[in-house]
């Protein structure tokens, strides 16, 4: 099991949450999910994650605002964006956080294993 592997995957889309978290399995991390981020919310007051892996189109509370109420649940806590939204861009409130560019993932991936390298390396970034 990866030492610091813990993963939340957040996505409002049920196939794309079940695909993700099965294949980062498949590559030995502990993964987890939820489908809005209020959800993810209430887990992060519970239990620790170092990754969230966040769609910013969700039901509810926006995956932007979500990130900017979880850091200050979890300050410990990477994100990657995980999104369809061609116009999306990283605000400066991400930015501020630590997102850049290279976190930004857009939907869909034809190949996982991009996303598998750049949650190794954000894992790699918060040892």
């Amino acid at each position: 099991m990866s030492e610091s592997g813990r993963i939340l995957v957040i996505d409002d889309e049920i196939s794309i949450r079940e695909s993700l978290c099965a294949f980062l399995e498949d590559y030995d991390y502990q993964v987890e999910s939820a489908e809005s981020a209020e959800e993810a919310l209430e887990r992060l007051r519970h239990e620790i994650f170092d990754l969230a892996i966040v769609d910013m189109r969700l039901s509810g509370m926006s995956g932007d605002i979500f990130i900017t109420k979880a850091i200050r649940v979890l300050p410990s806590l990477r994100f990657l964006i995980h999104t369809g939204s061609v116009e999306f861009y990283l605000s400066d409130e991400l930015k501020r956080l630590g997102i850049r560019e290279e976190h930004v993932y857009l939907k869909p991936l034809n190949d996982l294993t991009m996303l598998a390298e750049g949650v190794r390396k954000r894992l790699d970034e918060a040892a």
